[in-house]
């Protein structure tokens, strides 16, 4: 065999072994994490997040119970859940849900809580310069963040439910905001 010969033979093989490998891989049981499998998991990892949740959101409601009256209770109550909705958002931050689905879930509930702490940053900021303009504008902000995080627990109790974790109930309940921390309403 000439050179050329032998180059062709081995493309060739190298041609059809790729082809075999092409065939074979569609048939091929890889370890991919089902959408039911990657549920579970998630929900099990949001019991644990339900706490730092509390603590953000019993912040938020004892300075709406005040009407943001007193600016040091405020600032007291507030500065500290800017910390933990940080802290909170690099930890969300930190897990990697497998499904597509989820992930985009995930990551809107990401999105969500950032917007939390960037809400708690304004609170704070408005009431050390009382601008209480800008504190309304920051309120209606926080509550954005609120709706927001109801809007995703709504796609989650939803995919919940597709995947059969959840009963299937009718829908049409609004959500309200959070006030202890995540919960799953399979009925949204």
């Amino acid at each position: 065999m000439n050179k050329h010969s032998r180059r062709f033979c081995s493309r060739l093989l190298t041609l059809s072994l790729l082809f075999i490998w092409l065939a074979v891989l569609p048939g091929c049981q890889f370890e991919e994490i089902s959408v039911r499998d990657d549920l579970t998991t998630y929900m099990d990892q949001a019991r644990l997040w339900a706490a730092t949740e509390a603590k953000i959101n019993n912040a938020i409601a004892s300075a709406r119970e005040d009407q943001f009256v007193h600016d040091d209770f405020v600032l007291e109550t507030m500065r500290p859940a800017i910390g933990v909705a940080r802290e909170y958002v690099v930890e969300l931050e930190g897990y990697e849900p497998q499904s597509p689905a989820l992930m985009q879930i995930h990551q809107g509930y990401i999105e969500s809580w950032r917007a939390h702490e960037f809400a708690l940053v304004s609170v704070v900021d408005a009431v050390e310069r009382q601008d209480y303009i800008q504190l309304s504008r920051a309120n209606d902000e926080l509550l954005e963040a609120q709706r927001s995080v109801s809007d995703v627990l709504a796609a989650l109790a939803r995919l919940l439910r597709e995947a059969g974790l959840a009963p299937d109930t009718p829908t049409g309940r609004p959500l309200t905001p959070p006030r202890e921390g995540f919960s799953i309403d399979p009925s949204s």
